[in-house]
């Protein structure tokens, strides 16, 4: 009877195998991970919209500079004004349509070396003589610079000349095309216009 009664009074033991301890402490151990867990940074993403659009409109700025030079250089190479056997188109930009700088850029001569032409009244334009430096020219125009007369045929002159072939004012100044003769015989000018001098240059 003592037997029984303290195996009555001895509390129930259950036994919980090794395995399922495991599980739980597990399942704890994840429930707590859950709660206790920081987010994990995203790594660092660099904009890439912004540098896609600067690298558009450099793109665009580059093509539209490349534009602009084509259309400089396809005003260059006018097919309407082409070389002749003796003469030469030349383009160029000029401050103003002045004779002297007409002569200065079509013939390649200083202004200094113009001014004494001038001064030996060498210059014609339009088989006239200049009567100013300054004077304002315009399209058709021709500049006779007077080298002497010439040594196989005295009753004629030898001449360069600048012809206005065109001319565009822009921004600062004029664009224009010249024709430009070296070395051109021509007959003497008539009445008051006409050259006297000494000078026999070879033609």
């Amino acid at each position: 009877m003592l037997r029984h009664y303290i195996f009555k009074q001895l509390p129930r033991i259950t036994l919980v195998s090794s395995a399922k301890l495991t599980t739980a402490a597990s399942m704890q151990w994840r429930d707590t991970n859950k709660v206790t867990q920081i987010p994990a940074q995203l790594p660092f993403k660099a904009p890439t919209r912004n540098i896609f659009i600067t690298s558009r409109l450099e793109k665009y700025n580059r093509k539209s500079g490349a534009k602009d030079e084509e259309t400089d250089s396809e005003d260059e190479a006018d097919p309407e004004f082409k070389d002749e056997r003796d003469s030469k188109v030349v383009k160029t930009k000029v401050n103003s349509l002045r004779a002297d700088l007409l002569l200065k850029a079509g013939l390649g001569i200083a202004r200094n070396k113009i001014e004494n032409i001038f001064y030996e009244s060498r210059i014609r334009v339009n088989g006239k003589k200049l009567a100013k430096k300054s004077v304002q020219l315009y399209e058709g125009d021709e500049i006779d610079v007077i080298r002497g007369f010439s040594q196989q045929n005295p009753s004629h002159l030898v001449v360069s000349r600048v012809i206005i072939l065109s001319a565009s004012e822009r921004e600062e100044g004029y664009s224009v095309n010249l024709r430009r003769y070296k070395s051109l015989l021509v007959e003497n000018y008539s009445g008051v216009n006409a050259f006297k001098s000494s000078t026999v240059v070879d033609h």
